[in-house]
Order: C-alpha cells, then structure tokens, then sequence
C-alpha cells in the first residue's frame, strides 16, 4: 500500500490509478499534433516562387522550378503519408505538381501560374494536419487574393465574383481570431480591403489586380500577427 493524502490506497486502487494516468497521457500524445515538415514548406515556397517566375515571363525559371516543385512534392509525399495524411489527399497534391510541370514548357505563363497557385490551394487542408502557429484560414486568404488577381489578369471575369466572395467568407471566420491576438489594426485594414474588393468584383479589371496585390502585403500582416 502507498500514502496518498494521509491514506493508504490498496494495491489494486492504485494500479487503477497508474493505469487511468498511463491511459490520459497516451490519449494526449495521440491527439497531439506533429510539427510541420520542411519539405511541405518547401513544396508550398516552390509554387509561390514560379508564380513569380510566369508572371515574370521567365521561362527558364519556369521550367526549372517546375522540375524542383515536382521533385520537393515526390520527397514530401513519404513524410506526409507517415504522418498520417489520406492517399487521397497525396494524390491530389501529386497531380497538382504534375500539371504544372505539364504546362511549364509551353504553356501561357498565366496557365502556369494559376497552375502553381493550384497547389497552393490544397496547402490549408495539408497545414491543418500539423502543429503551425498561424491558422490554416490564413493560407487560404493567400491561396484566394492569388487566385483573384490571376483570374482577372486572365479576364476570366464570370470566376471573380464567386472568389472574392470566398475571401470575404474566408475572412469572417478568421476576424475575430486576429483581434483576439491584439491585430485590431490589421482586421481594420482587411475589413476596408474586402469592401474595396466587392465594389471591384463586377469589373474585375486591373484595379482589382492591384486590390489583390494589396491584399497579399495584408495577409502577410495577418501571418505576423500569429508569428
């Protein structure tokens, strides 16, 4: 027997005990979200930077850095199918880095580049599996002023409005989160971006590309806020 408290607990009562502890502490490792793998950042900076390149018309670094979003994304699948991932969602996430390698030689860079904002778009659900200090909701905003700002430069005008209404959606869920970590200047900008976005959704011409462009210095406000 063992003295708890000035009693003495019989040996079964306390075994229950350890056990019932053993059982929490496994139960909280098990719940407990793994830290995110390098390689899903590195496969998430390889598609944001051939952005860069088409919009540049590069198509050197085009071609190359499909090579390399290609190859990070068959290095990142084992790592992300260990740590408990869906095939489906590899799969997803292969074809996506598939497609842009597809188009990098002779595509029009605009393709290219809503093709690496693709696999982008799949990254909140993949960032959600892991343990990462700035919300998911957050790289979807990214995913979204991209997707806004490319699919008007593409005049793909009738994709806009049902976009930026995803970002203004995106964003209620997110707001109070934000001012919750002291950002009450960061919502209040983003909350005078979204409207300035719905007055130009109709049009979704180049002052828009340029609301979107300034919608992604916000997100980055947004990411400091939870950094």
């Amino acid at each position: 027997m063992r003295l708890i408290g000035g009693r003495f607990l019989a040996p079964a009562v306390l075994a229950a005990l350890v056990a019932l502890c053993a059982g929490a502490a496994t139960s909280l490792a098990a719940g407990a979200k793994q830290p995110l793998p390098q390689l899903l950042e590195a496969t998430e900076s390889s598609a944001e930077d051939l952005i860069d390149y088409a919009l540049a018309a590069d198509r050197g670094r085009v071609v190359a850095g499909a090579r390399k979003l290609e190859r990070t994304t068959a290095q990142a699948v084992p790592v992300l199918r260990k740590a408990g991932l869906s095939d489906e969602e590899l799969s997803d996430l292969r074809e996506r880095a598939a497609r842009v390698a597809e188009v990098s030689s002779s595509g029009r860079f605009i393709t290219v580049a809503l093709a690496a904002n693709a696999v982008s778009e799949v990254m909140p659900g993949l960032y959600g599996h892991f343990a990462v200090a700035v919300p998911p909701s957050v790289l979807m905003l990214d995913f979204l002023e991209r997707e806004v700002q490319l699919r008007a430069r593409a005049e793909q005008k009738a994709r806009v409005p049902g976009l930026v209404h995803r970002v203004a959606g995106t964003w209620s869920g997110l707001r109070a989160r934000v001012v919750s970590r002291g950002g009450n200047r960061e919502a209040a900008a983003f909350d005078k971006h979204v409207v300035a976005m719905k007055r130009l959704a109709p049009v979704a011409g180049s002052a828009l590309q340029r609301e979107a462009a300034a919608g992604l210095e916000l997100v980055d406000d947004l990411e400091r806020v939870f950094g």
